[in-house]
C-alpha cells in the first residue's frame, strides 16, 4: 500500500465525484474495499458532504475494553507527543469511547466533524471511514482523504484495526489512529495494528481467572485431538471449527442444551443427546477448576449412531423447502388439521410465508380439487367482497379456500367474514369449502382480529421467522432464484452463502426473495459473490448473541414492524430511550424490513 500524495488524492477527489454523479459499479482507480464501502453509503441513503453521526448518551466507558486499553493509550499518547495523531478507541458498533491527542488543531479539526467520544462513525451513520469501514470488513483498514465518503472527512487520514475479545473471539472494537492527509498511511496503520493487538493482550491479563483456566484448558483440549470439542460455563460458551463443520445450526443448539444441563456437575460425565438430525451424540464431559472454584466444562462430542436424517429431508410440499425441526413441525401441524378436516389459522411474522405453506397443504392433499385464494387487505366494499367469496365457493366443489391477511379487516370487515364462516360451517359439504385457512400476522392493527375468528379455527399453528430456521437458507436460495435467474447457472458462491445465513432476516422470505430477485436482476449467470448483495446484506450482528439479547432483538424486530420502522415511536413502545434503540439496531445487526 502506498501513500497518496498530491496527484493521488486528486484523482480520487474526481474518481469520488464520479462515482456520485454516475453510481457507477467499478471505478478503476478506486481500491475495491473502498468502493465496496462507498456503495454501501448509497444504500443507506448517508449524506455525502455534510457529516451527521448519531450521538449516543449511554456509552459504556466501564468495560473490559476501556479498563484494558486505558494504560496503553496513555503510553502512546506520550509517545506520540509532538506528533499530530489523534488516538480514538470505539466499541462493537462503532461508538466512540475515548479520544486523546496532544495537537489543538487537530483537535479542533475533529470536533468540527464530531469525531469525538458519544458519536457513532458506524458506515451507516457516516459512511466510509477508518472506524466504520473496519467495523464492516473485520480487518485492517486505511482510509485517506477522498477515499472517505463525506467529503467534509477528506482532510484526514484515517487508520483502524480491529480488537477480538481474546477468549470469546467476537469483535469489541476499534482502535483508530486519525492524523492529516498526507501523513504515512503504511505507519499509521502499522501502529494502529499493533496497539489493538496490545489490548487484546491486555484483555487477556484482565479476565477473571474462572475464564481464562476455562480457555486455556478448552485450547489444550483442542490441540490434542481433531474431534468436535466445547467449553461451557454460566457466561461462556466456545465452540471450535470441528464442531461447525460437523453439526448444522439446529444440531450445534440441541448440544449447546444437553452440555447446558450438566456443566455445573463437579466430576466427569458422559451423556447422549438425541439430535435434531437424527444423530445421536456422546458428549464426554470434564469438570474445569481455577484452583478448588469451578471454572465450567469442556465437551469432547463423538457421534454415537447415526439414525437415517428424516428431519434432514424436505417433507414435498409444493412451492415451499426447508428441513428445520421448526418448519418440518409447522408443515406436519398444518398438514395434520387438513388431513382431520380442522380449519386452519397461520400466525406469524410478516413474509415468514404462511400462505405459501398453506397452499402448499391444499395442493398436496387434493391437487385436483379447487383452490381460492384471496387478499382480506385493502377491500373497499367487504360486503360485496363477502358476498362474492361465498358464491365463488358455492360455485365449486367443496374448494379449498386460503384468505391471507384475515386479521386486516375492521370491525365491519370482520363482521361479514365471519358471517360468512357461519354460514359455511351450518351448510352441506356441497356448498362449503372443504377446508379453510386464514392468516394472520403478529402485528396486526387489529388486535381484537384473533377473538373475531378463533371460535371458528380448531388449530393455529405460528410459522417461525426465518432466523429461527437459518438453516434453511441453504435449500430456500436455489429455489427461490430459480423464480428469477434467466440462466440455470446462475449460482451464490459458498462465502456468499455463509454471509446470508448470518443476517437476522427481519422481513424472512418475502425479504431473502427479494434480495435474489434483485441480484439476479444485476447478474444474468455466473457465480454471485458478497460484494454483489445489496449493502443491507452485508451488515450483520457481529457477535453470537446470548439467548436474552436474541430476545431483545425479537421485540425490537416486532415493535419497528408494528410501527412501519418509525424507531422513535418503538423505542417509546419498548420503554427505551431513542439513543438505545438506535444503539441495540446497530448492535444486534437489525435492517428494518421496507
Amino acid at each position: 500500500m502506498t501513500t497518496q500524495g498530491h496527484e493521488s488524492h486528486s484523482q480520487v477527489r474526481l474518481l469520488r465525484e464520479q462515482f456520485l454523479s454516475k453510481h457507477l459499479p467499478e471505478l478503476p482507480g478506486v481500491r475495491d474495499i473502498i468502493s465496496a464501502s462507498w456503495r454501501r453509503a448509497l444504500e443507506h441513503h448517508i449524506d455525502a458532504d455534510e457529516p451527521n453521526p448519531i450521538f449516543v448518551t449511554d456509552r459504556d466507558e466501564e468495560s473490559l475494553l476501556v479498563r484494558s486499553a486505558t494504560p496503553i493509550l496513555d503510553n502512546l499518547r506520550a509517545e506520540l507527543a509532538g506528533h499530530p495523531v489523534a488516538i480514538l478507541l470505539t466499541d462493537a458498533d462503532g461508538l466512540v469511547v475515548r479520544r486523546s491527542s496532544v495537537d489543538r488543531a487537530l483537535d479542533s479539526g475533529l470536533d468540527r466533524i464530531s469525531l469525538a467520544p458519544g458519536y457513532s462513525y458506524a458506515e451507516e451513520s457516516i459512511g466510509t471511514n477508518g472506524i466504520g469501514t473496519t467495523l464492516e470488513c473485520q480487518e485492517p483498514v486505511l482510509v485517506s482523504g477522498f477515499e472517505h465518503f463525506n467529503s467534509r472527512l477528506a482532510a484526514f487520514e484515517c487508520a483502524g484495526a480491529p480488537i477480538h475479545h481474546p477468549v470469546r473471539g467476537h469483535l469489541v472494537g476499534v482502535l483508530d489512529l486519525t492524523s492529516w492527509t498526507g501523513t504515512p498511511g503504511p505507519l499509521l496503520l502499522t501502529l494502529a495494528r499493533r496497539t489493538a493487538k496490545q489490548i487484546e493482550e491486555a484483555m487477556l491479563g484482565g479476565l477473571g481467572a474462572r475464564e481464562l483456566a476455562l480457555f486455556r484448558d478448552y485450547l489444550a483440549s483442542c490441540q490434542r485431538g481433531s474431534g468436535a470439542i466445547l467449553a461451557v460455563n454460566e457466561d461462556v460458551v466456545m465452540v471450535n471449527n470441528h464442531a461447525r463443520e460437523l453439526y448444522d445450526v439446529a444440531d450445534r443448539a440441541a448440544l449447546l442444551t444437553h452440555s447446558a444441563d450438566v456443566a455445573g456437575a463437579t466430576k466427569r460425565v458422559t451423556v447422549l443427546a438425541d439430535l435434531p438430525s437424527g444423530v445421536v451424540a456422546r458428549l464426554e464431559y470434564r469438570p474445569v477448576y481455577s484452583g478448588s472454584v469451578l471454572a465450567g466444562g469442556v465437551f469432547r462430542v463423538k457421534n454415537q449412531a447415526a439414525a437415517p436424517r428424516a428431519a434432514g429431508t424436505d417433507l414435498h410440499l409444493p412451492g415451499v423447502v426447508g428441513t428445520s425441526p421448526a418448519w418440518r413441525q409447522a408443515c406436519a401441524a398444518a398438514q395434520a388439521s387438513f388431513s382431520g378436516g380442522n380449519w386452519l389459522m397461520l400466525t406469524g411474522e410478516r413474509g415468514t410465508g404462511k400462505a405459501a405453506l398453506a397452499q402448499a397443504v391444499a395442493r398436496h392433499h387434493a391437487p385436483r380439487g379447487q383452490l381460492i385464494v384471496q387478499d382480506c387487505s385493502g377491500v373497499d366494499d367487504y360486503e360485496a367482497w363477502a358476498g362474492a367469496l361465498a358464491d365463488e365457493v358455492a360455485g365449486g366443489t367443496a374448494p379449498a379456500v386460503v384468505l391471507r391477511h384475515a386479521d386486516s379487516p375492521g370491525t365491519e370487515g370482520l363482521r361479514r367474514l365471519t358471517d360468512v364462516f357461519t354460514s359455511w360451517q351450518g351448510t352441506s359439504l356441497g356448498r362449503a369449502p372443504a377446508w379453510v385457512a386464514v392468516t394472520l400476522s403478529d402485528t396486526s392493527r387489529y388486535p381484537d382480529a384473533a377473538g373475531w375468528l378463533m371460535p371458528f379455527f380448531a388449530h393455529t399453528v405460528e410459522v417461525p421467522p426465518l432466523r429461527h430456521r437459518i438453516e434453511d437458507v441453504r435449500r430456500l436460495v436455489p429455489h427461490l432464484l430459480a423464480r428469477h435467474a434467466k440462466s440455470p447457472d446462475l449460482a451464490l458462491s459458498d462465502a456468499c452463502l455463509r454471509q446470508l445465513m448470518r443476517l437476522p432476516w427481519t422481513g424472512n422470505v418475502c425479504q431473502l426473495d427479494r434480495v435474489l430477485a434483485e441480484v439476479s436482476r444485476r447478474h444474468r449467470s455466473g457465480t454471485i459473490e458478497v460484494t454483489d448483495l445489496p449493502a443491507e446484506c452485508r451488515t450483520t450482528a457481529r457477535r453470537q448473541l446470548t439467548q436474552l439479547e436474541s430476545i431483545e432483538r425479537d421485540a425490537i424486530v416486532r415493535s419497528l414492524a408494528a410501527h412501519h420502522g418509525n424507531k422513535e415511536r418503538a423505542a417509546a413502545d419498548l420503554g427505551m430511550s431513542r439513543a438505545t434503540i438506535y444503539r441495540k439496531i446497530r448492535a444486534f445487526g437489525i435492517v428494518p424490513s421496507q
